[in-house]
């Protein structure tokens, strides 16, 4: 589970939802959470911040994403057109469509304004005059009156062509809820910076606010509001009952009840479960990005996923359901992974902890917080090290949790490296300002490096074949020790911040890193004495994650923010290694050799595994793509794809990149695909299998 930024569900039929993750794509349920199908894990953006769903045409979606772009949908999330952008700036946060006119559709853009269109989504207008926009609203009823905030309130009486500025508020920014049983009320939650600021009220449709009295932070995380803590307007989420318009909900770390229109709140839920349980109110997830109301069902999207509250009116531990199993969107830090078969693998995500996928192939959470840098003990599978921001470690075995106390107190990066010793029983190294190794499973520590300077170390590595060679690195500095211990010597040669070291398995002089500079990835083979660029034929994607593969042709792999790519001494380029995997950010890889498979953390679409590069594979691959069959070509009326047996995935592209045509499960040794409707010109045909993949070009006539 991870961090859910937005949800449509169809009015008409509660079971069909759609729900955004703000890196893991758009995802849709027919069963209203008991399976998922992810929509856009092949399209080049993966990052959503807002969802719509046109309520004339349940097949119709709209994707508000970052830097004011917008997407659309026609069939249900088969395929996405790229919309006009309402901004050149800013996380589009809102969509509304209007009930009865599917070209009428409003979008509110953070660092943009509040945005007006008249034909679906072709052409923008901004209609606020602000330079932001927060949330906006139709009166219920009366769609022509539009309610629209960003730092101000505004109301327009004409269908959003124009809006007034309505007085009485602070320039902080606001969420606007309604209500059905009583359109003349109008509730609006207002920011103070991150804390809770105010309540309003309205009972003539917006024309003027009453600010209700309230003290406590209803944003912050203690369920008394006595706190200083709040993320809005990021979490900030307000909510009317459809049939109770005094029952008004609020929301930031933890959901907050009103029943009588504002003037009093109590809470729902805990962000603690066993806090949640002992006050017997609903647990949710800590975060709060989203509230709406269908029917009396109150869907809560949170950074921990999506909860339902179907009885509003009683407030206990059940409070709150999880619908969200299946959703593969966690944003991985890093991974850990067993040199065992089956394998254990751990992962640290944002906002969703540790977690720990055992032998028998099941997840569980082993902590909370924010879950950073892990591995797994290389003599123990049933032992793991992780972490959270900043270095505070925490080892976990049969025998519970042990806090690791870090080396002289000190705060290490947001993800502070950790590594164990190769050969050395009980023995791990960590990265501060300094490197320092503890010889008792971190009960104690001591320095073996000298104080680096102002920024704390961001990666370290030792050397699998000799655990006296070290590498270390913060930001565009790099450092190396032969001798594990003493003065370490910095490394040059190279452009661009580190964002990733490899040393290859047998042979610690040879070793590769990541950069954010213009080469990307650089190698060197005697220690960091030279180096030569790889860039090669990598695209300008960003360089995230390195591993060697100990193989004849000192294979290496590199994640980067869309796909991994492969290399060794037999190949003069880098080859995609993506096969069915995600368009997402690998911030991570490692390789268990004992099953043969390369493992990969993403920012937002979980662990992923697939065997390693074998050179006798590939002829497998070659086979593949001689006897597969596309044809005729060029062709008017149909595709027709045969000659492999099994299934794969197949789509079909326009010459600028546009996705026409998607099939998950499609039999390769009979599929045919209708372009009979498609314009004349250069198209291609992707096809992703267990056995290779390929890509054909197609001209239709």
């Amino acid at each position: 589970m991870g961090r859910i930024t937005s949800i449509a569900v169809q009015k008409t039929n509660i079971n069909h939802i759609i729900v955004g993750a703000e890196h893991g794509g758009v995802w849709r349920t027919t069963n209203k959470g008991t399976t998922w199908t992810p929509l856009a894990d092949n399209h080049s953006n993966l990052v959503v911040t807002s969802l719509a769903m046109d309520p004339t045409n349940p097949q119709v979606f709209y994707w508000g994403s970052g830097d004011g772009k917008m997407y659309k949908s026609t069939d249900t999330g088969a395929t996405w057109n790229s919309l006009p952008n309402p901004s050149v700036n800013g996380n589009v946060i809102k969509i509304i469509i209007h009930p009865t006119n599917a070209n009428l559709v409003f979008a509110a853009v953070e660092d943009g304004m509040v945005y007006r269109s008249t034909d679906g989504g072709s052409t923008w207008t901004g209609v606020t005059g602000e330079s932001t926009g927060h949330d906006i609203e139709f009166k219920p009823g009366d769609p022509n009156t539009v309610y629209a905030t960003g730092g101000g309130f505004y109301k327009s009486t004409d269908g959003g062509a124009n809006f007034t500025a309505i007085s009485g508020f602070t320039d902080d920014a606001k969420m606007i809820a309604v209500s059905a049983q009583n359109p003349a009320i109008v509730y609006v939650l207002e920011a103070n910076a991150y804390k809770f600021g105010a309540f309003y009220k309205s009972t003539n449709s917006g024309a003027t606010f009453t600010k209700l009295s309230h003290s406590k932070n209803y944003l912050g995380g203690s369920t008394l509001g006595d706190d200083d803590k709040g993320q809005a307007p990021g979490h900030m989420a307000i909510a009317a009952s459809p049939t109770n318009a005094n029952e008004v909900h609020i929301a930031g770390i933890n959901t907050w009840k009103s029943s009588d229109a504002g003037v009093t709140f109590i809470p729902t839920s805990d962000w603690m479960q066993s806090e949640a349980i002992e006050k017997n109110i609903g647990y949710c997830h800590a975060d709060v990005e989203i509230f709406e109301f269908i029917n009396n069902t109150l869907f809560t999207g949170t950074d921990g996923g999506i909860y339902i509250a179907e009885n509003t009116a009683t407030i206990n531990k059940y409070y709150y359901t999880q619908i969200g199993s299946g959703l593969g969107i966690r944003h991985l830090y890093r991974i850990g992974v067993s040199q065992t078969n089956p394998v254990v693998v751990s992962g640290g995500s944002q906002d969703n902890g540790s977690a720990l996928r055992n032998a028998a192939g099941q997840w569980s959470g082993i902590f909370g917080g924010d879950g950073m840098e892990t591995f797994i003990d290389k003599n123990n599978p049933n032992k793991v090290y992780c972490s959270i921001y900043y270095g505070q470690f925490y080892q976990i075995d049969d025998q519970g949790l042990l806090e690791i106390a870090s080396p002289d107190d000190k705060q290490g990066q947001w993800v502070t490296p950790i590594e164990q010793d190769p050969t050395l029983v009980n023995t791990i190294y960590t990265g501060y300002d300094q490197v320092y190794k503890s010889t008792d499973e971190g009960y104690s520590w001591t320095a073996i490096s000298q104080v680096f300077g102002l920024a704390n170390l961001d990666h370290l590595k030792i050397a699998a074949s000799n655990n006296k060679v070290m590498y270390a690195s913060s930001t565009n500095k790099l450092y190396k020790t032969t001798t594990g211990s003493g003065t370490w010597i910095e490394l040059t040669g190279f452009n661009g911040d580190i964002n990733s070291i490899a040393i290859h398995p047998t042979d610690p002089n040879r070793i590769a890193i990541a950069t954010n500079g213009v080469e990307k990835v650089y190698v060197s083979l005697n220690g960091g004495t030279t180096w030569t660029s790889y860039k090669k034929n990598l695209p300008n994607f960003d360089a995230f994650a390195l591993v060697w593969q100990n193989n004849a042709n000192k294979g290496l792999y590199l994640g980067m923010n869309y796909g991994v790519y492969y290399i060794d001494t037999s190949l003069s380029n880098w080859e995609t290694f993506n096969n069915q995997l995600p368009n997402v950010i690998i911030n991570e890889l490692e390789i268990n050799t004992a099953d043969s498979k390369l493992y990969a953390a993403t920012y937002g679409r979980g662990v992923w595994r697939t065997p390693v590069y074998n050179s006798s594979l590939s002829v497998e691959e070659e086979l593949f793509n001689s006897t597969l069959k596309i044809y005729p070509n060029p062709t008017s009326s149909v595709i027709n794809i045969s000659g492999s047996d099994g299934f794969g995935e197949i789509r079909l592209f326009s010459i600028n990149g546009k996705l026409i045509y998607y099939n998950k499960e499609a039999n390769l040794s009979s599929t045919q695909i209708d372009v009979s409707s498609l314009s004349t010109g250069v198209y291609f045909v992707k096809i992703n299998s267990s056995k290779g993949v390929t890509t054909k070009k197609v001209m239709i006539n």
